[in-house]
């Protein structure tokens, strides 16, 4: 089983994101962000650059000519960086961001894989739940 978390919010640049760690870092930086709000998420940032590798590079397994849209999942067995996000979970929604927990068996084309995380373009079937 593979989990992903999404929200929705409009940055400052009118522009609607979607996830989590973005969301992470645009209510960080926040001017009205609580201070001890700022330094937990900010020691949460440390962790997760720490403790989960950022994709440098995803595979091509269909050989397509453009690049892929990837959405990352946490493997279930991740569970340390399962709780680290529900912390993160508690404090965005104190910002009023809705967090929803979408879980899925089937991910589709794998272009990424760790021991933590899986980045996969979705399938059609999936694209409008997942996203």
């Amino acid at each position: 089983m593979y989990i992903r978390f999404i929200t929705q919010f409009i940055n400052e640049e009118g522009q609607n994101k979607t996830g989590l760690f973005q969301a992470m870092g645009f209510i960080r930086d926040h001017p009205l962000t609580d201070d001890d709000d700022e330094s937990k998420l900010k020691d949460l940032t440390t962790w997760f650059e720490e403790n989960l590798d950022a994709p440098k590079w995803f595979a091509n397994p269909l050989g397509r000519r453009y690049e892929i849209k990837s959405l990352s999942w946490f493997k279930d067995t991740a569970k340390e960086h399962i709780l680290k996000v529900n912390e993160l979970i508690e404090i965005l929604e104190k910002y009023d961001l809705i967090i929803e927990r979408v879980t899925s068996k089937d991910l589709g084309h794998r272009v990424y894989e760790d021991e933590f995380q899986v980045s996969a373009e979705p399938l059609k079937s999936n694209r409008k739940r997942v996203i």
